[in-house]
């Protein structure tokens, strides 16, 4: 994966994972919202979260390896 696909995908998923929060946020306005529902929403924004974190890493890593080799 090159520096550019991981910028992409971390674009991606944190689209995603506003989109979860403005869902998430819009049910629980609501007085009557599945507890199963937002349950679910949280876990997905969750595992949208730990892979942004491993895509952080990994930009991170591949960025020091690209300044490593320019020297």
């Amino acid at each position: 994966m090159d520096i550019n696909s991981i910028k992409n995908h971390i674009r991606k998923l944190t689209n995603q994972h506003t989109s979860l929060e403005s869902v998430l946020n819009e049910k629980t306005k609501g007085h009557s919202w599945s507890e199963i529902e937002v349950e679910n929403l949280k876990k997905q924004k969750l595992k949208i979260k730990d892979e942004l974190v491993q895509m952080y890493q990994k930009k991170h890593e591949l960025e020091s390896e690209i300044e490593m080799s320019d020297r």
